[in-house]
């Protein structure tokens, strides 16, 4: 059961159908994210989230200010700025307000036996809201959240739907349909609007920024031979690997790392049968993103994992370093906001000797 627990948000990610990238607004210069654009006016902050599912259509415009009375503007939803309650449907959220110091706004949260950052508990104030994929909408309005944060999964979406038609204000979080890992960080500048951190927000993301280029910037410059990388598992007679499109195969590229799929296209990621992931990475150096624990664990979810070459050296790599035994993994928090972190332990593992005394955050090899 463990190991499933720690497989399928994996799955949910790679498989999940792609949205649209395209919009007829464009993002500021100099902006990664794709799916909102934020403006500031004299008396608000505009925000404009873009529809994932519909090339072009706005999903939802804000108008954020301290006084909403002030808003010049009656085409979007007017929101008073700071919020000071929030109910969030993904753990994945909560990586953003820590990010912001805001994890005490939380009144409400799906599966908080998931979260790994310390946030209020159920005797504190903060509902448990059910199941990410099945949200107890009832839940929510009984937290009387002064917004709700939901991500879309799907085009009719029936929690969208629903709090569309309640009083509640709903903020879009869709960093995942984002396909670098720049663009999933800069959803900061959204969620800190909300919270009229907005200065602070960009701020941080500005120190992400550049301590990440400048990482991918050494490593153009220090590697002259790239290791070849996999990664994932066996999973129930299928292997997901992520295409060259998504943003882990821009996190491998940008750790320097060869990768037989670098420059696939497809949406999400690619379902493999065991004998395509031998013949294409029996001899890869690097083994990422298993979901085993030791080599033997890794041998005993299925003995043909020991065919490759990196079990055989050792080189194999897991994303669970902070992680509990409920499940509750900070790679699906802290890492969505600081990709930086998650270069630094890729850049690691393909090459150590660019990371001397190094302490992974979010790594570990299988031993």
């Amino acid at each position: 059961m463990k190991n499933i627990i720690y497989i399928i948000p994996f799955l949910l990610l790679g498989c999940t159908a792609q949205p649209h990238t395209g919009n007829t607004r464009k993002p500021a210069d100099g902006q990664y994210a794709q799916g909102f654009v934020i403006t500031r006016h004299d008396a608000c902050t505009e925000i404009v989230i873009f529809d994932p599912w519909e090339k072009g259509k706005t999903m939802q415009k804000y108008y954020l200010a301290a006084n909403t009375d002030l808003i010049p503007f009656d085409d979007g939803l007017k929101v008073k700025v700071p919020i000071h309650s929030l109910a969030a449907t993904s753990c994945t959220h909560v990586g953003f307000l820590d990010a912001i110091g805001e994890t005490r706004s939380l009144c409400g949260i799906c599966s908080p036996y998931l979260v790994y950052t310390p946030i209020p508990t159920v005797e504190e104030g903060c509902a448990d809201l059910g199941d990410a994929m099945q949200v107890n909408p009832e839940g929510v309005i009984l937290t009387h959240p002064d917004a709700v944060m939901i991500s879309t999964y799907a085009q009719g979406d029936g929690v969208r739907q629903y709090f569309e038609k309640s009083s509640i204000p709903v903020i879009y979080n869709n960093e995942w349909t984002e396909q670098s890992p720049l663009a999933r960080a800069e959803w900061i500048r959204l969620i800190g609007a909300f919270y009229d951190k907005q200065d602070y927000a960009d701020s941080l993301f500005r120190e992400i920024e550049n301590e990440y280029l400048s990482l991918k910037d050494k490593v153009q410059q220090s590697v002259t031979s790239k290791r070849t990388l996999m990664a994932g598992n066996n999973f129930r007679g299928t292997w997901y690997m992520p295409s060259g499109k998504v943003y882990t195969g821009q996190l491998y590229r940008d750790a320097g790392a060869s990768y037989f799929y670098e420059n696939d296209s497809t949406d999400g990621s690619i379902p493999l049968t065991f004998e395509t992931v031998l013949l294409n990475f029996k001899d890869a150096d690097v083994w990422v993103n298993s979901t085993a624990q030791s080599l033997n664990e890794l041998r005993e979810m299925d003995d043909k994992h020991t065919w490759f070459k990196a079990y055989q050296t050792g080189e194999v790599y897991n994303f669970l370093r902070r992680s509990t035994k409920t499940g509750a993994n900070d790679f699906w928090e802290s890492a969505v906001v600081h990709p930086e972190r998650l270069l630094k332990d890729l850049v690691w593992a393909l090459y150590p000797e660019l990371m001397p005394d190094y302490e992974p955050y979010y790594t570990e090899k299988l031993k």
